[in-house]
């Protein structure tokens, strides 16, 4: 079993991954960096609590784990 902390630090470092994934996205396609910025703070927040919750409910789950 993960802890939390690992838990969290996994999905920061994947949420950050994709975060300049997303701003180089929301960029091109607005050209504005307030919209820029606005997109890629609010999805990223609120993607990394998705993830980080959606983790330690999988920890949670048996399936598909072998000893």
């Amino acid at each position: 079993m993960e802890s939390k902390k690992r838990s969290f630090v996994k999905a920061l470092t994947y949420r950050a991954a994709a975060a300049i994934l997303l701003a180089v996205i929301a960029w091109v396609y607005t050209g504005d960096l307030f919209e820029t910025s606005a997109i890629t703070i609010l999805f990223t927040v609120f993607s990394t609590l998705i993830y980080f919750i959606h983790e330690r409910i999988w920890t949670r789950i048996n399936w598909g784990r072998t000893n």
